[in-house]
């Protein structure tokens, strides 16, 4: 999806947002809205939006000094979400279709995203997940893959969300043994699940691997990413990419894959016309 106007006035609430975070000094976040607006200047119509969140936060990094300015964001979001892990496995166990409630529930998750909205209602979008039928249309066809499937590429998005994807992988493995690889950026970035959160959450016990995409953007824009990612996601024979970034750099991929993400913007609203905020399970098609 291309950078399109409101995706300027999003670009420099996100880059005010993550100044704001790396510290408190007023003066650092003028100077990081002057360098995030001489950035969006230079924006090329082409780009994707985490195209241009790799250059806004990238810019936060080198100014501020700190690496990973999230770091004690994405730890608190893990511990939250690991309290609910005995629930979430519950009520998939007790489901009628437990793979169906773990796609949902895994989209649910993924309003834990502090890019998008700086504020966010975990308990409804779990609620909304359970009761709601909506915007899973793919479905059958994610269903018939992954029955087709060995193994299986899960391209994660944020910290907290994954332990979301974790039941969901737990649930993959269990009802159709499938292999999982997990792939993460290769960098911090906002609250993007990196190696080092995916192994303190214990993926590693659930994954047959995790990798690098190459990635440092939050999304995943092929031409960006190692060429062993690239391996993989062409040898797979199941892609599932969660997020809406990386929805908004895959979606015309050359090959099947299936995307499980929150609305989270009025631009995507439209583009794929429907609510904000509507859960949805789409597929790209060679």
């Amino acid at each position: 999806m291309e950078f399109l106007p409101e995706c300027f006035a999003c670009a420099m609430r996100q880059a005010l947002s993550a100044a704001r975070l790396a510290t408190s000094d007023e003066s650092f976040h003028y100077r990081c809205l002057i360098e995030a607006a001489e950035i969006l200047t230079g924006a090329e119509r082409e780009m994707t939006p985490p195209q241009m969140g790799e250059h806004i936060y990238g810019m936060i990094r080198r100014l501020s000094g700190n690496s990973d300015p999230f770091s004690e964001q994405k730890k608190e979001q893990n511990r939250v979400v690991a309290t609910l892990l005995p629930w979430l496995r519950e009520t998939v166990a007790a489901a009628g279709d437990p793979l169906l409630m773990a796609v949902r529930l895994a989209i649910a998750g993924n309003i834990v995203d502090p890019g998008a909205r700086e504020s966010f209602d975990l308990e409804s979008s779990i609620m909304e997940a359970v009761t709601g039928e909506a915007g899973l249309e793919a479905y059958p066809a994610f269903v018939e893959s992954l029955d087709r499937a060995n193994t299986v590429l899960f391209i994660a998005d944020n910290c907290g969300e994954i332990l979301f994807d974790r039941v969901l992988i737990e649930t993959m493995v269990r009802t159709r043994d499938v292999d999982v690889t997990l792939a993460v950026r290769d960098v911090p970035i906002i609250n993007d699940v990196t190696e080092e959160d995916a192994l303190q959450v214990g993926m590693q016990e659930v994954c047959n691997s995790i990798v690098s995409s190459g990635s440092r953007m939050p999304g995943t824009f092929l031409p960006r990413t190692s060429e062993r990612f690239r391996e993989l996601f062409y040898s797979a024979d199941l892609v599932i990419s969660k997020g809406q970034g990386n929805w908004e750099t895959l979606e015309d991929c050359d090959r099947e894959a299936f995307f499980l993400f929150q609305v989270k913007c009025p631009v995507v609203a439209r583009v794929k016309d429907c609510q904000e905020g509507r859960p949805l399970l789409t597929r790209s098609t060679p």
